[in-house]
């Protein structure tokens, strides 16, 4: 004979197996099914055009489009200034490079002037050094909100790499104005 302990483990998995076959095999019943509408598209009429009716322009005022630029002169000390004080270093940079390049060279534009250029190709005689000096203190000062000291101006001048190009100049003054 068996021990009641087994009859009641063999009892329980006998019982368990049953459920879960009665589970597996139990079929929902069905649903029942939706009723199917057709959307019928309402027609599309055109739009009834009046060949009587009038534009009235007499209120609008006529405005001439010109496509010429109509902020400060480019190279200009206040286009600089403008340029530092938004955070735009590197066109800062290319519109200062210009005003001192100009001093010798009237007649270039901006599309001369380029980033990957070296910085001396600008900064050929005394006197587009000293623009360059004039604008960078300007812009730097702008884009600070205070008046930058000759000692502080001078320390980041010497800072700047003379053979290196524009671009190193652009990364240096990014640099001097994190540090603050």
């Amino acid at each position: 004979m068996q021990s009641i302990p087994s009859l009641a483990k063999r009892l329980l998995l006998t019982l368990t197996v049953g459920a879960l076959l009665g589970a597996c095999s139990h079929h929902p019943s069905p649903r029942p099914a939706k009723p199917h509408t057709t959307v019928v598209p309402a027609k599309v009429q055109p739009a009834r055009v009046n060949p009587n009716a009038k534009v009235q322009t007499a209120g609008v005022e006529r405005l001439a489009f010109t496509e010429t630029y109509q902020g400060p002169q480019q190279g200009s000390l206040e286009s600089v200034s403008a340029l530092f004080a938004r955070g735009y270093v590197d066109s800062a940079l290319r519109e200062t490079m210009l005003a001192a390049v100009r001093s010798d060279y009237p007649m270039l534009g901006m599309r001369d002037v380029s980033l990957s250029d070296p910085a001396r190709k600008f900064l050929r005689s005394p006197k587009a050094v000293e623009t360059a000096k004039q604008y960078l203190q300007a812009g730097l000062a702008k884009r600070m909100g205070s008046p930058l000291s000759e000692a502080r101006f001078a320390a980041l001048w010497q800072s700047l790499p003379q053979d290196g190009q524009v671009r190193h100049w652009s990364t240096r003054i990014k640099q001097w104005l994190a540090r603050g």
